[in-house]
């Protein structure tokens, strides 16, 4: 099911989006930033399977903390998945490219703004947000916090629910 709407919920997951290259090229080269294909369980009903159909996404350093460690980076570029209920075989392929510009917070926490897709897990467990594996097309924020809750706001896109779809 597909619907545009805009939501302000909290929600919680123990997968990150996107983790700081270690090694990365110097702050501001752009470097390739790819997905690895996956296997994910307690998100949806079913065991998920992500196979990456393709992925040419790359991402840079904006600015770093005194340490050193990424303060501000940002991504782009094609990406696109297969994904697959690994119960029942049944599978859709989904373009989630885009950009997206993650700011690190001292906390260990994440922002991420987004335009154009992303793939964003929701736990089970949950509280405020229905559980599933969204895919989301248009423009919105994300800031995931330590404790695992994640903090969606000013959500201006189109939203499937994979969970659904591959029920």
């Amino acid at each position: 099911m597909r619907r545009t709407f805009t939501i302000v919920a909290v929600v919680a997951s123990a997968v990150g989006l996107l983790a700081p290259a270690a090694g990365a090229a110097g702050k501001g080269d752009w470097h390739p930033a790819p997905t690895e294909p996956f296997v994910t369980s307690g998100v949806c009903s079913f065991t998920m399977k992500g196979d990456i159909v393709r992925d040419t996404t790359e991402a840079r350093t904006l600015s770093t903390y005194p340490d050193g460690s990424v303060e501000v980076e940002e991504a782009r570029g094609p990406l696109v998945i297969r994904f697959t209920n690994a119960s029942t075989g049944r599978s859709v392929v989904r373009d989630v490219s885009g950009y997206a510009l993650i700011r690190y917070l001292e906390d260990g926490g994440r922002e991420y703004h987004f335009d154009g897709g992303g793939s964003i897990p929701v736990r089970v467990a949950s509280p405020g947000f229905p559980p599933g594996w969204y895919i989301l097309h248009g423009r919105f924020t994300v800031v995931g916090h330590t404790d695992g809750t994640r903090i969606f706001s000013d959500v201006h896109a189109t939203v499937e629910n994979l969970c659904e779809t591959l029920t």
